[in-house]
């Protein structure tokens, strides 16, 4: 997966990229002016994820898949800690910790595998309507879903 952010994004947005590319093992792109088609010609795997901002703030995620397709939008909210940090994170796999659609959806976008957290390395915990990062059994941070749709699909 290739994650790049919208064409003029805030600060806390590009930061947001690095930490999710980071946490994922995957690329980030600085987008700049470059078109979708062009993004996604950069990648060696068929899915972007694109960040996109919501009054300087992260506001969105949107995968695409092969031919910029839409596969997956999500509105969301962030929420940090107070002792919140960016680090570059081991390589660890992350894992995906609970049921729900979008929990399975990204687990199949990133290939990640479904099981219970453990404390150590990378886990992402399904849980309503949000996902929590952790790292060695610590918060890094929580998207806060508001809605999400998958095209030609009935929510």
């Amino acid at each position: 997966m290739l994650i790049t952010s919208s064409r003029k994004p805030s600060v806390n947005t590009r930061t947001l990229c690095k930490y999710l590319a980071s946490f994922f093992n995957c690329k980030y792109l600085t987008r700049g002016k470059m078109g979708l088609a062009e993004v996604m010609s950069y990648s060696d795997d068929p899915h972007v994820m694109v960040v996109g901002d919501y009054h300087g703030s992260p506001g969105s995620l949107l995968f695409y898949g092969e031919g910029g397709d839409e596969l997956l939008s999500i509105r969301l909210s962030m929420f940090y800690p107070e002792d919140y940090k960016f680090t570059n994170l081991k390589s660890f796999e992350p894992v995906i910790m609970g049921e729900s659609e979008v929990g399975n959806l990204l687990a199949h976008y990133f290939d990640i595998y479904q099981d219970d957290c453990y404390g150590e390395g990378k886990c992402i915990k399904v849980e309503g309507d949000h996902l929590e990062f952790f790292y060695s059994g610590k918060l890094l941070f929580r998207l806060n879903i508001k809605s999400y749709r998958v095209p030609g699909a009935d929510n």
